[in-house]
């Protein structure tokens, strides 16, 4: 009976979720959760109603990227559920992060305690009729993206994120496998750290050699839909809590940003 209840619980939760994207990277490090904090923003800032999900359990930085630091989780007074933390009128947010004593704690789990909490946060959480959930998985093709994409079972698809060198390209082949394995369609590729512009010149200089991805994307007809500078706004974005594409819009990364948050509704709702 129990576990009958949860899984009511989840369906109930999921029915009242139109579009579901997830946001994978091959490896660490490439700016994941940047980019799945400024897709969700960009949609709410589109007028969509947007649920933020970082099921990153060992590495949560949305809760940081977002400024939520410190914040509890709410309450649902008719079922008596928690839910995610309000951000905006049309955004919420859930993370591990919020439910840890000190944001320095080591979560120190094996999959099956992985997967247990990914299905609690539909389990034992109320959710609002949301237009997009965007949920931050973490880096490779492992426990916890395998479990969300388990749990969802219908998602409109995959933005895999990456930078131009080639070891980076290598990991991405994988997630462009696990995607086409698990019959997730890929939504597209955002390319970060393309290049850095000079502020004085403006002359711009690619930081990385590589010419992988543009194979990939060709081989398997992905669509590359952002190409990121670097850009210091965007470290100081991060370290204020302060999303980019909400607090920086007139910067050209955010601009493109927003580009490719268009591009996915018209994916979406076509």
């Amino acid at each position: 009976m129990e576990q009958q209840n949860k899984e009511a619980q989840i369906k109930a939760n999921l029915d009242r979720i139109k579009h579901r994207i997830v946001v994978m990277s091959g490896k660490g490090g490439v700016g994941k959760s940047f980019v799945a904090v400024n897709l969700a923003y960009g949609l709410a800032m589109q007028g969509k109603k947007v649920g933020l999900l970082d099921v990153d359990i060992h590495g949560p930085s949305v809760i940081k990227l977002t400024g939520l630091e410190g914040i509890p989780v709410g309450m649902h007074m008719e079922s008596g559920k928690a839910m995610p933390i309000q951000a905006l009128s049309n955004l919420c947010v859930l993370s591990i992060a919020s439910l840890l004593a000190n944001d320095s704690d080591a979560v120190i789990w094996r999959g099956p305690m992985k997967m247990a909490l990914i299905q609690q946060f539909f389990s034992d959480f109320y959710w609002d009729e949301l237009d997009y959930l965007v949920v931050d998985c973490p880096p490779g093709t492992g426990d916890e993206v395998l479990s969300i994409v388990q749990t969802l079972e219908r998602t409109d698809g995959a933005v895999i994120v990456t930078t131009p060198q080639d070891l980076a390209i290598l990991d991405v082949k994988k997630s462009v496998d696990f995607a086409e394995k698990l019959k997730v369609p890929i939504l597209g590729i955002v390319e970060n750290m393309k290049l850095f512009r000079c502020p004085k010149c403006g002359e711009t200089t690619p930081i990385w050699q590589g010419n992988q991805l543009e194979r990939l994307i060709f081989d398997h007809s992905l669509d590359l839909i952002a190409e990121l500078e670097i850009d210091p706004m965007i470290a100081k974005s991060a370290d204020e809590g302060k999303p980019y594409i909400y607090f920086y819009g007139k910067q050209p990364s955010a601009q493109l940003l927003m580009q490719a948050v268009e591009k996915l509704i018209a994916k979406c709702e076509s």
